[in-house]
């Protein structure tokens, strides 16, 4: 087997950015715009979400760039379809129905996906599901088990989405110290509230030459929120062999817990990647031992390839 660029490399690389923003529209409305570029296009997607159910209530699209032969305009008018899907599962499939079979229909389709994971980062907490809770604990690490227990209640498919919202994850809180990484205010938006989110991605691929002749791809995701801080980054040879996987988290939801998800990305080295890569990398860096995020990164770099 042997793999290659599916889009046309910029001087032997490739660069893609996302950014980000959420303002608040009322108590149960959120707006979403997203922007996503590479050297071939730049779209923008903007959403009306109603919370906390999280469905889009509205949705439009806009090329900024892009050759219409190889990015069709037509689907900014056909996005305009995804209204009254939920942010969840059968997300994609929506969208890919929606938009049809033309150009530049997998670029949408990315910045679809984008704007569904930033989508629900705000939480619009009622009154009477605060009152379920204390204010405030005894210390920080008391803080951070109640932002952890409301995490999952409001959002019940958090429960063991992740190593940090496992079930066994409850016991972590009465051995460590624990620290939120984000404060109360993320929660407490008001109608009105401008960027109360942010998000910023970096996808970056560098091709070079092994010493067999070979090419190796050097493959660099990084995201950056109110939240997170992570970077992950591997080579992947032209024969679909992982090596040097490292990853960092500078700023985590929770301090104390997600660092140890952050272990595993090293058991990626030696891993010879197939067309089944979702389940490859699902189960060395994702599901409930693992981190959605670097999941979400390292997928992320692995779309932009070809298996042959």
């Amino acid at each position: 087997m042997t793999i290659e660029f599916a889009v046309p490399p910029e001087n032997a690389g490739y660069l893609r950015t996302f950014d980000a923003e959420i303002d608040i529209l009322a108590d149960n409305e959120i707006l979403v715009c997203g922007r996503m570029r590479d050297h071939r296009f730049a779209l923008e997607h903007v959403w009306k979400v109603r919370t906390p159910d999280y469905v889009v209530i509205e949705a439009s699209a806009r090329q900024i760039e892009g050759e219409v032969s190889q990015f069709n305009p037509e689907l900014c008018v056909r996005y305009a379809d995804i209204k009254g899907v939920l942010i969840g599962r059968g997300f994609s499939k929506r969208v890919v129905a929606a938009l049809g079979d033309l150009p530049g229909k997998q670029e949408h389709l990315w910045l679809a996906i984008e704007m569904a994971r930033v989508g629900q980062q705000v939480y619009q907490y009622s009154s009477e599901f605060e009152a379920r809770y204390p204010i405030i604990g005894k210390n920080q690490t008391e803080d951070a088990q109640i932002a952890w227990l409301k995490d999952r209640a409001y959002m019940p498919d958090l429960a063991n989405s992740c190593y940090t919202y496992r079930d066994e994850s409850a016991d972590l809180f009465k051995i460590r110290e624990v620290r939120c990484g984000f404060g109360p205010e993320i929660f407490r938006p008001k109608p009105g509230d401008k960027r109360v989110f942010w998000r910023n991605k970096r996808l970056a691929i560098a091709m070079k030459m092994a010493e067999d002749g070979g090419a190796v791809y050097f493959c660099k995701s990084a995201m950056e929120d109110r939240i997170h801080d992570i970077k992950v980054e591997f080579d992947l040879s032209d024969d679909g062999s992982i090596s040097n996987a490292q990853s960092r988290g500078l700023r985590l939801p929770y301090h104390g817990i997600c660092e140890d998800a952050q272990l595993r990305t090293p058991g990626l080295n030696g891993l010879r990647v197939t067309p089944g890569f979702i389940l490859q990398f699902a189960d060395r860096i994702g599901g409930a031992r693992g981190c959605t995020h670097l999941f979400d990164l390292s997928i992320d770099c692995l779309r932009l390839f070809n298996f042959r």
